[in-house]
């Protein structure tokens, strides 16, 4: 599918926050008929319409980190503090969400753990799957060592759990396939291959190389938090639709974790339809336009 790279990185960016906003009044609920899933506004968490939650707001304080320091975890940490202190990164300042081992990690951080050992070894949450995506998006075009390294990494600043490490991997990988124009199928049959070989040669193949094979034969498919479990919802979502708009209706419709799973899975579909295959009416009911413009801006000015 051509579509030029700045309608992609746009359309991964608001497929994330799309995705995360429609999703953000279902969480904790049922499954339900992906027919009924809406743009809606209070529900679980009683936001307006088109406020995305802590899964947007950290995806964007990394993304912000990435474009103005390159990769420094420290930094992400900073800026993660300061969405939780500060309400950064969100519409309009209130952060009303956030998961028990982000937040466990972050009060870490605060109290002077170094960043890259904030994430508990046995936080295996989708915590840093969710806002993983700007990776792949500012690293592109580099070695891809170098971006499953720094997957990995950005991972341990709230997930110290290998599995956590091998799906911010895995979708790094996926997204950047995607980006140069794979399609679904290719993309994570690409991704899987490269990150294999990559553990292969590393002097932690048995570890790394046992929690990717646990993730691939993982087969259950709930939109819960695990991160195996948000990783596979997520993809299934997207590889199993025929547009952005069934993408997001299908994560949301898993129930549980909605806006997590639809996040991850709006990201991958928004790069794949591009900004323009999402929904005008979701587009237009997005609050906090004028916090993602000078972050988008920048991105996309990476891309002339």
């Amino acid at each position: 599918m051509k579509r030029l790279l700045g309608d992609r990185l746009a359309g991964a960016v608001w497929g994330h926050l799309v995705g995360d906003a429609v999703g953000v009044p279902y969480e904790f609920g049922p499954p339900m008929d992906p027919a009924q899933v809406a743009m809606l506004g209070y529900g679980s968490h009683n936001q307006p319409a088109g406020t995305w939650s802590d899964d947007g707001a950290l995806m964007l304080a990394l993304l912000d980190s990435l474009l103005e320091k390159g990769f420094d975890t420290t930094d992400q940490a900073e800026r993660a503090l300061a969405w939780y202190r500060d309400g950064a990164y969100t519409p309009d300042g209130n952060r009303f969400d956030v998961g028990d081992a982000t937040e466990a990690a972050i009060r870490r951080f605060a109290n002077g753990t170094p960043a890259e050992e904030c994430g508990s070894e046995d936080a295996g949450g989708n915590g840093s799957l969710m806002r993983i995506l700007p990776l792949a998006l500012v690293e592109r075009n580099g070695p891809v060592e170098s971006l499953i390294d720094h997957a990995q990494r950005a991972s341990r600043v709230t997930h110290g759990d290998g599995r956590a490490d091998v799906c911010c991997a895995l979708y790094s990988l996926i997204a950047r396939r995607l980006l140069a124009g794979d399609a679904p199928p290719e993309a994570l049959q690409a991704a899987t291959t490269t990150l294999r070989d990559h553990y292969a040669s590393t002097v932690f193949a048995a570890y790394l190389g046992d929690h990717l094979d646990f993730v691939l034969a993982y087969e259950e498919r709930a939109g819960r938090g695990r991160v195996w479990d948000s990783f596979w919802s997520a993809w299934d979502a997207f590889a199993g639709s025929d547009s952005y708009e069934q993408t997001i209706r299908r994560a949301v419709a898993y129930g549980d974790d909605t806006d997590t799973t639809a996040a991850i899975a709006g990201g991958l579909a928004g790069i794949y339809w591009g900004i323009g295959g999402i929904p005008t009416e979701w587009m237009t009911a997005m609050r906090g336009k004028e916090v993602v413009a000078p972050f988008l801006a920048k991105l996309l000015a990476t891309a002339a």
